[in-house]
């Protein structure tokens, strides 16, 4: 039980442990650590990717969780794009994420099968939740991504995975062209979506259905629920 409320206690802050060992990019700071998850008893040592403050004092601070919606939005509009673009970067990266697969939703939803996770999903969740932002509960519960059409977790196939860097690559593009005031959830076709995802239920693909700009939301999104 002392392990278990260490370990929350770990999530629900910011780290500065001697546990992580920081590879700064320009936005995106790329953390080993083992101070993030618990599996069988042993802490996962892996990577962990967060946004770097604009504003900060010090050296940039770690977080397990994906909450980093209040810092993307001290950036202004070309530099959260650059942000985005940097997350893309690690496309084809498969060192192993040390947050175990958790429940982000806005409730208890359905389960994966799959328990870890590579840095490239890393990104591209951390994208999608700032991208999203108040929709992610719903939109993306899990940090595993799903084949529709096969009905099957696909985070361990590199050729979808790589596929579907592709469709945020044209995501990105679009807010470039278009810009960030009215724009459709990354995954919106009929192949791959968020496992457990509720995008059907609240008309997330639907054609009238859009995210009207990037800011943060009012309501708490990255926070592990169970």
């Amino acid at each position: 039980m002392k392990i278990l409320t260490y370990l929350f206690l770990i999530m629900a802050i910011l780290c500065r442990s001697s546990a992580y060992s920081q590879v700064y990019h320009r936005y995106i700071v790329k953390a080993f650590s083992k101070a993030c998850s618990i599996l069988d008893g042993v802490p996962i040592e892996g990577h962990k990717l967060c946004l770097i403050p604009k504003n900060k004092n010090g050296l940039p601070v770690v977080m397990c969780e994906y909450s980093n919606g209040i810092w993307f939005n001290e950036y202004n509009n070309d530099e959260k794009l650059a942000i985005l673009e940097e997350l893309l970067s690690f496309d084809g990266d498969t060192s192993i994420c040390s947050k175990k697969v958790c429940n982000y939703g806005s409730k208890k939803f359905k389960k994966p099968k799959t328990i870890l996770y590579t840095t490239q999903i890393d990104a591209l969740y951390l994208f999608t939740n700032l991208v999203v932002s108040y929709y992610a509960p719903n939109y993306c519960p899990f940090p595993v991504l799903f084949d529709r059409k096969e009905k099957k977790e696909i985070n361990d196939c590199q050729e979808k995975i790589s596929q579907i860097f592709k469709i945020y690559r044209e995501c990105l593009i679009g807010l470039r062209i278009n810009g960030v005031k009215k724009f459709k959830v990354p995954l919106n076709d009929e192949k791959y979506e968020w496992f457990s995802t509720q995008a059907v239920v609240f008309g997330y693909y639907k054609p009238n259905f859009w995210i009207n700009g990037i800011y943060p939301s009012g309501r708490t999104t990255g926070v592990c629920v169970e």
